[in-house]
């Protein structure tokens, strides 16, 4: 009976017949219905006192809907207003599966009257989200951030990601311009290589500053881990820089196209001039035998992690200091160990996120 308890156990095909598989990247995001959501960000909580709450995001949760408010053209002066506002209502944004439409319910569990946002992680990768209710701290995160360390040219933020491909330089930087536009109710971005003084104050084209480093390679794959530092989490940066190392990120299924085969060799291709446009990613036979995709309907999860966010004393007139950290979810540890790749020893991040579930915030939800 052993024996053939054993042989059914250790044998896949066999156990997934009588048993329903579940694919571990179909698990990435584990919010099935909105009303989970809160609960899900709840869970996730890496630090909370009365003025900042921070947590770590899962992939693919939607923090605020770009295009709710973008039906007319607004200024700058208007976006401030706009931040505002939204840090003391829920706007008008009435897409359910949005953290910004459950406020209420984290108003009421952390028993906060306002909520900032100091960080707001894109939707697609996972991790950092922090908020505040003190609006002084906001505006000094803020500035900290924005005037001092993106204006200097600092980078203050750290992304983890996986790439589909070895990058060209295994460490690089450089300062990037981005617009975006608006296709079939998203917005996509392009990266421009001028740009007048007009756009850029009026903010339709945005700058950043991006270096990577490539922590480990699988050159039977063409895989790679890399670290990426930046001076925003926003437009899309990290993605369309990993355009230039011809490297896209695994999961992205907004850019990857934009790298061609010529002549067998990888090239950035115009997506202007060719119209190129979002597509499922289409990822190597072996790449997806390793990663048990093959024959499976599953849309792999933008492997990007917002992991560190870092305002140490630089400046004289510094108005913040602040420094969180947040490890990759398990899905992303279980993606490395079967494309064979590991974090270097000396970043000790070989140890998964565990969820913390905080018993107040359970209660409050279930009142």
């Amino acid at each position: 009976m052993n024996i053939l308890y054993r042989f059914i156990l250790h044998c896949p095909r066999f156990y997934q017949t009588n048993q329903r598989y579940i694919h571990y990247l179909s698990q990435a995001n584990p919010i099935r219905q909105p009303k989970d959501l809160v609960s899900c960000i709840l869970n996730n909580i890496i630090y909370h006192d009365e003025q900042i709450f921070v947590c770590n995001k899962p992939p693919g949760v939607i923090v605020l809907d770009e295009t709710w408010d973008r039906k007319i053209d607004i200024t700058n002066q208007e976006e401030e207003e706009e931040e505002e506002i939204e840090g003391k209502s829920s706007l008008k944004n009435s897409n359910p599966c949005t953290i910004q439409y459950h406020m209420p319910q984290f108003r009421m569990a952390l028993k906060w009257d306002h909520f900032f946002p100091c960080i707001r992680t894109p939707n697609e990768p996972s991790g950092l989200l922090i908020y505040t209710q003190n609006s002084k701290l906001h505006d000094d995160i803020k500035s900290t951030a924005m005037r001092s360390f993106r204006k200097l040219k600092q980078p203050y933020l750290t992304f983890y990601g996986i790439t589909t491909a070895i990058p060209r330089k295994l460490e690089d930087s450089h300062h990037i311009m981005i617009e975006r536009h608006m296709y079939n109710g998203q917005y996509l971005s392009y990266e421009v290589f001028d740009a007048s003084s007009n756009a850029l104050k009026q903010g339709r084209i945005y700058t950043a500053t991006i270096q990577h480093r490539t922590l480990s390679t699988n050159d039977e794959l063409k895989v790679a881990l890399v670290e990426f530092k930046t001076t925003t989490c926003t437009w899309d940066f990290v993605e369309i820089y990993c355009l230039r190392q011809c490297a896209s990120l695994l999961g992205d299924n907004k850019y990857w196209n934009r790298v061609k085969l010529v002549a067998g060799i990888p090239m950035y291709i115009n997506p202007i001039k060719h119209k190129i446009y979002p597509a499922k990613q289409q990822l190597t036979k072996h790449v997806r035998l390793a990663l048990d995709l093959y024959g499976q309907q599953i849309t792999c999860p933008l492997h990007l992690h917002l992991t560190d966010f870092n305002l140490p004393k630089r400046f004289r007139r510094q108005r913040a200091v602040v420094h969180y950290h947040a490890r990759p979810f398990p899905y992303f540890y279980e993606t490395l160990e079967r494309l064979k790749l590991k974090f270097p020893d000396d970043l000790n991040m070989n140890k998964p996120f565990e969820q913390q579930v905080d018993q107040e915030f359970e209660d409050a939800i279930n009142r």
